[in-house]
């Protein structure tokens, strides 16, 4: 970034970047500081920042597409009258979140919100690649040594651009879904689900 355009920054997102781009050192993914490594260990370097950059999106979609299945299933039982923020105010919502939704899986919540709605087969079927992905990569180091679970997505090397960029192209169509079908809004495929406004819908 130039100075010129560093200049365009409010005061709090001059903070925030200086704090992104400590987060990123300290996490090691500071691409941009590569050459201050020693010639010998950029190439693994490079690969492992990769790898957990891949880590990151995976996880973060993970996350994404469960909060989605919570909101269907709080809408479920809890009706659309009333928005989560006032909900999330009542004993009986945070009791519900915290004693049974909290303590089902993703699967687990999928399983129930098919048996409230039919889910299009690709989405759930999308849910199930996802979720599987997941559990490879979060619970073990070396995932390509699995049985099951490998760090491929449809074929793909989750690690490479061509993987990731399929992977979320396809998590983009199954948060679309849950979107339309928890908010009444058409997401366009060119907006971010982590924009602000999703996060803010989505907060208690």
């Amino acid at each position: 970034m130039t100075k010129k355009q560093n200049s365009k920054l409010t005061r709090k997102q001059k903070r925030l970047l200086a704090e992104v781009a400590e987060i990123a050192e300290l996490c090691v993914v500071d691409y941009d500081n590569i050459l201050d490594c020693d010639p010998e260990e950029r190439t693994t370097r490079l690969e492992l920042m990769k790898r957990q950059l891949a880590v990151g999106r995976v996880v973060w979609e993970y996350t994404y597409v469960d909060e989605m299945l919570s909101a269907d299933i709080c809408h479920f039982f809890f009706g659309r009258k009333k928005g989560f923020i006032r909900l999330w105010k009542t004993k009986k919502f945070r009791a519900f979140n915290y004693y049974i939704v909290e303590v089902l899986s993703l699967t687990e919540k999928l399983r129930l919100v098919k048996s409230i709605r039919k889910v299009p087969k690709a989405v759930a079927a999308d849910i199930e690649t996802l979720n599987a992905l997941r559990n490879g990569l979060a619970r073990s180091y070396f995932p390509e040594n699995l049985r099951a679970s490998k760090p491929i997505y449809k074929g793909l090397d989750i690690y490479s651009r061509e993987g990731l960029e399929r992977f979320i192209a396809d998590m983009r169509k199954v948060t679309q879904y849950f979107w339309e079908v928890n908010f009444g809004v058409r997401v366009s495929e060119h907006v971010q689900p982590e924009s602000a406004t999703i996060a803010t819908a989505l907060e208690p």
